[in-house]
């Protein structure tokens, strides 16, 4: 199949989404692999009940919150891992792309969530979740999730990755995400119960 398609699209360069069994194959004929992503799986509820660490307030991630604030916490959230290693920071007008794109995907049943620190003010944590209307199976999907670098290590990450599970049970029986092999977070979605799935790889062509 490969051999047919590159012969009649000799100008692909970009392959996203190529299983494992396919890696070798590509890899032969002159492309390489740039990341791969592993999709990961964690039954809804079931759990107890989450607790959000002391001094912190959570809030329903909408069209009604002012976007640049959440874009300048993703932003933030970005910086250090193995995501950040292979890409770097977004600009800002790539996270807002990515967000509005979010925002709209999960707006059939939107369970995107923030976190504020209660003393000033301050986002220091979100999760953009939901499940869009062609969803597969009827599954939901954590889109986004990240922490600012100095909130970092307190249960913040853990306790949203809870609450979404325990939100998205009265909809669907079944949570998913996507994340990069080698990402740190691996071990806490692992530690909450997510179980590794397929993996897929994102290749390019190599230069002659």
């Amino acid at each position: 199949m490969w051999r047919g398609l590159l012969k009649c699209c000799q100008d692909i360069c970009n392959i996203n989404g190529v299983l494992q069994n396919d890696v070798n194959i590509l890899q032969s004929f002159g492309y390489k692999v740039n990341v791969t992503r592993q999709v990961m799986c964690c039954p809804t509820g079931g759990g107890k009940k989450p607790e959000l660490p002391g001094g912190l307030s959570l809030y329903l991630l909408d069209d009604s919150l002012d976007m640049t604030r959440v874009k300048d916490v993703m932003k933030e959230g970005y910086r250090g891992g193995v995501d950040f290693e292979l890409y770097g920071v977004p600009n800002d007008e790539k996270i807002m792309e990515d967000l509005a794109y979010l925002m709209q995907v999960y707006r059939h049943r939107n369970l995107s969530i923030y976190v504020v620190n209660e003393q000033d003010q301050d986002i220091v944590g979100l999760c953009i979740a939901g499940i869009s209307e062609n969803m597969p199976l009827g599954f939901a999907e954590i889109g986004e999730l990240c922490v600012i670098p100095k909130y970092r290590n307190k249960g913040i990450a853990e306790f949203m990755l809870n609450y979404i599970k325990e939100s998205a049970s009265a909809y669907t029986e079944v949570v998913k995400l996507c994340v990069t092999v080698g990402n740190n977070a691996e071990v806490l979605y692992k530690k909450v119960g997510f179980q590794a799935g397929p993996r897929f790889a994102r290749m390019t062509k190599r230069s002659m």
